[in-house]
């Protein structure tokens, strides 16, 4: 009888057949029998089933499962784990890729035995060309921290920098299986896009150990978010409901709740919201202006005195200065691609994707 791999990679998939190619080609150079893949595929229909019987009669250590149906995000991500055989899951999008050395760094890093490893990734264009790193934590090495405990809990939220530190990017996360089965699926979360969230910090309620990791070990692919074909107000409702939902439910304080939307204004800046206001002035069928006031003020309407001049900018900012600002922005991102001098960590107005390949 075969043993059971140490490592699955967990790949939920829907319509990515464009991407996933280079998605496997860059973990199967570094495979071997402690390890699997197993890509769960929710209702695709593109090339993706005939690419995957491809690869699986060339590779067994390769696992291909498919649903005639979508169901989201949240049970198809559940769903690819429940099929994994590894003591340890790492929750990878089917767009994304993994970095030389990656396999080999975190297979030393699962001896520790914790139960959640939280990786770093650089961000990248749509093409792949690498931008800059994207830390999660101001941390220069790694920094380990039981969640369930109220000291490490709270050294670990002065320490983040974004939502990715509470989990929002699946694809840097490595989890122990016995830990993720210990709670059941909190299916009041399917198709939020936040289930694998609510999940961990159900376990973290009791104790839920997890190590950061500054290295960057995941290439993640830009200009990409399967959730914006529903328009940016509707991507912007997902992230910022969904983090207050986490942020009522699982904060501990107010402290920690405060802490949360902190991570949520660093994700999402002003600026953000200034341009979603452009995309509701060009199409109204499609953007909700009122939905998108709301949104601003939960977001940073409760950042107190020091956020007022970013209340003043989002309202008072003139429609006509729009169009030269984004072009403005067009060209400093264009820099910063061409130039690799011109660089920076983190990258504002990217909220961490719960998995892009399938759709919530």
């Amino acid at each position: 009888m075969t043993a059971a791999p140490v490592l699955s990679f967990c790949i939920p998939v829907h319509n990515f057949g464009a991407f996933l190619p280079a998605t496997l080609e860059s973990i199967l150079p570094q495979m071997h029998d402690a390890l699997e893949i197993v890509v769960f595929d929710g209702g695709s229909t593109d090339s993706t089933p005939e690419l995957m019987g491809d690869i699986c009669a060339r590779d067994p250590r390769v696992r291909y499962l498919r649903r005639d149906v979508r169901g989201g995000i949240d049970a198809d991500l559940a769903s690819c784990i429940d099929a994994a055989r590894g003591e340890y899951c790492w929750l990878f999008s089917g767009d994304d890729t993994l970095q030389s050395g990656g396999v080999a760094y975190v297979l030393s890093a699962l001896e520790s035995g914790v139960d959640v490893h939280l990786l770093t990734h650089t961000d990248c264009t749509l093409d792949m060309q690498i931008l800059r790193v994207h830390p999660a934590l101001a941390t220069i090495g790694p920094l380990r921290a039981d969640l369930g405990q109220r000291d490490a809990r709270r050294l670990w939220l002065t320490q983040a920098l974004n939502t990715e530190a509470l989990f929002s990017f699946a694809s840097t996360l490595v989890v122990r299986r016995q830990t993720w089965n210990s709670m059941p699926a909190r299916h009041d979360f399917d198709r939020s896009g936040w289930g694998h969230v609510a999940r961990l910090l159900e376990i973290a309620r009791n104790r839920l150990e997890v190590v950061y990791h500054p290295r960057p070990l995941v290439n993640r692919r830009g200009e990409n978010d399967s959730f914006r074909d529903r328009g940016i107000v509707r991507r912007l409702a997902l992230a910022v409901d969904g983090y207050e939902r986490i942020a009522r439910e699982f904060a501990r304080d107010e402290w920690e709740a405060a802490q949360i939307r902190r991570l949520v204004r660093a994700d999402l800046p002003v600026t953000v919201f200034i341009g979603a206001k452009a995309a509701c002035r060009s199409d109204p069928e499609r953007e909700n202006r009122a939905q998108l006031d709301r949104l601003f003020v939960q977001c940073h309407g409760n950042a107190g005195p020091p956020g007022w001049w970013k209340l003043a900018l989002y309202w008072g900012f003139p429609p006509f200065l729009e169009p030269p600002a984004r072009r403005l922005l067009s060209w400093w991102r264009q820099r910063r691609r061409d130039d690799p001098s011109v660089t920076g960590t983190g990258r504002p107005g990217r909220m961490g994707s719960p998995g892009k390949g399938t759709h919530a």
